[in-house]
């Protein structure tokens, strides 16, 4: 009798092992699958992931859209984000729709960071925040507050937006006196920083670790200029302010201490607030500039200015060169990731290493109209759906 209860002592412990170990699988498997699914994005978003899960396989790519409507694709976890006239929907890897949420705003603009998307209506007051498959919160701008000159009697417009991982967001807003203004929001809604360009248009903005940097173009004399701005939250005086006479700054990137800007001739680098010697395009042209979440970046000059002659200038996160190579074609588009860049031709999408080595092909049968690359796989728009490809090796759009 004694030994019979031992033994069901013994069976009795197994199974509370069994269960315990079972348990831990599913945790441990659902914090790894945060983890590659959003990186640094808090966990309050695990939701995200079993929801991911269940609707796994529910559809599949080619996604139908007339290409006319898209505006832009961006990527977002392991998919891809597609922001169209109306409405902006966030795709998985196989095609499956996370969430679609519909909008109103009249000229829509995306930015991502971190699993999550900020949404809003560029030259209106709108925005919205989302997670891969909810809704965080939507915001107004007001068109005044209580720091505001009562003189200013025009409506504030959005300029331009970004957001960090950490799901504060920053908008740019147009103002009649003091030209443009700034404002960092915590995740929660709350005001968290605030900063008036009186005399410039604020252009583009980008999250350092401990605050903002951002460009802003204006006119001394008749003649354009642009600065270059760096800023720490909390603090009055300006980290690092640099000037640049007869050139438009249009595009600022941050990783760490180091921040790039550029504009259609030159591209200038900040290290430690400390500006580093400008590097002049000379007789290039720059047509595009893209960056990924971990820091580095690459640029599309056209040598020459001849758009059917093109090479890629891939940059580190610090700002330096990587790798540099001709392309000798004509690019319609470009994007990259951390692993790899890709262009689109008129007759195939072309994937680079970060070594500047070419390591895939996707020969086009049907006219493309742009892409999006997200880690190892490239989404292609055409003119009636986007589909998904393996960004390297050899293939076909068939």
């Amino acid at each position: 009798m004694a030994e019979r209860k031992r033994f069901l002592q013994r069976k009795t412990l197994r199974r509370i092992l069994l269960i315990l170990f079972a348990a831990l699988v599913v945790i441990f498997g659902s914090l790894y699958a945060v983890s590659r699914t959003f990186g640094r994005v808090p966990l309050s978003n695990v939701a995200d992931v079993f929801t991911a899960f269940s609707v796994k396989g529910n559809d599949a790519f080619p996604y139908v859209t007339d290409a006319g409507s898209v505006v832009r694709m961006v990527p977002i976890g392991g998919g891809v984000g597609v922001l169209r006239m109306d409405r902006f929907d966030i795709l998985t890897k196989s095609g499956a729709t996370l969430q679609s949420v519909q909008h109103t705003y009249t000229s829509p603009a995306v930015e991502v960071c971190g699993g999550r998307a900020l949404l809003y209506d560029r030259g209106g007051t709108r925005y919205m925040l989302l997670s891969k498959t909810g809704k965080l919160r939507t915001g107004q701008i007001k068109e005044k507050d209580d720091t505001d000159d009562k003189t200013d009697k025009k409506d504030k417009q959005i300029l331009t937006a970004a957001l960090d991982e950490h799901g504060r967001i920053a908008i740019a807003v147009s103002s009649e006196n003091t030209k443009s203004v700034l404002t960092v929001y915590k995740a929660n809604g709350a005001g968290l920083y605030q900063y008036k360009c009186v005399s410039e248009y604020i252009t583009d903005i980008a999250f350092t670790p401990n605050g903002i940097a951002m460009t802003v173009v204006g006119a001394k004399n008749a003649t354009a200029y642009s600065r270059l701005l760096s800023m720490r939250f909390g603090k009055t005086e300006l980290l690092a302010d640099y000037t640049y006479d007869d050139t438009s700054l249009f595009h600022v990137h941050a990783s760490g201490n180091t921040v790039t800007a550029c504009s259609s001739t030159l591209l200038t680098t900040l290290h430690r607030k400390v500006q580093q010697p400008d590097v002049l395009f000379g007789s290039d042209t720059l047509q595009f500039f893209c960056a990924d979440e971990s820091g580095k970046s690459t640029l599309t000059l056209l040598t020459y200015g001849n758009e059917h002659e093109s090479k890629l200038r891939g940059l580190s996160a610090k700002g330096e060169t990587a790798f540099e190579t001709e392309c000798g074609e004509k690019i319609k588009d470009t994007s990259r990731s951390s692993v790899y860049t890709c262009v689109l031709t008129d007759d195939a999408v072309l994937t680079y290493n970060n070594a500047g080595a070419c390591v895939g092909t996707l020969t086009l049968t049907q006219a493309a109209r742009g892409i999006c690359v997200n880690d190892r796989t490239v989404f292609v728009l055409f003119n009636d759906h986007i589909d998904a490809f393996p960004a390297a090796g050899e293939h076909t759009d068939s």
